[in-house]
């Protein structure tokens, strides 16, 4: 089990993250089964696309946009699949993170090199976080900008 928890950890490469996720991959390999869990993510429920972003999950990053942005249309069901993104995408990164190890593996046969590799492919994207921020500043800035431009009207009708 030592092995294990740190290949999660060169895998997370990050050690304020690294409980949460031996937790959760804890709960994903039950018994020595791989299925599915509920496991909590505040960050994955606000950040969606840019948490998957984050952790390096981009083909699911963009599938995840295209699917929100259908469901999103649909009354109610994009808020529940937005409340499910929570639970939901730390699964996939644990996913991610089962492939790549099986692949690292397979050609790493020291340990250590194993770690490395893992560090490598893994890891975070940091420019995840700042790309986030910025278009949620200019969303919310585009729609202040508006309802400006709807209120000067109404006031020059008045």
């Amino acid at each position: 089990m030592q092995k294990e928890s740190k290949a999660i950890e060169a895998y997370i490469d990050k050690e304020q993250s690294n409980d949460f996720y031996q937790k959760g991959f804890a709960k994903y390999s039950a018994a020595g089964v791989d299925k599915f869990a509920w496991h909590w993510s505040w960050w994955a429920m606000f950040g969606g696309v840019f948490y998957l972003l984050y952790r390096k999950l981009y083909l699911e990053a963009l599938i995840f946009f295209v699917v929100f942005a259908v469901v999103g249309m649909i009354p109610f069901a994009g808020l529940v699949a937005w409340i499910a993104t929570g639970g939901v995408l730390p699964y996939l990164v644990y996913k991610r993170y089962k492939n790549v190890k099986a692949q690292v593996e397979m050609n790493f046969a020291d340990e250590d090199d194993q770690l490395k590799a893992l560090r490598e492919v893994g890891g975070y994207n940091q420019w995840a976080i700042w790309l986030g921020i910025g278009l949620h500043v200019l969303i919310w800035a585009g729609m202040f900008y508006m309802l400006s431009i709807v209120m000067v009207g109404m006031m020059q009708q008045i």
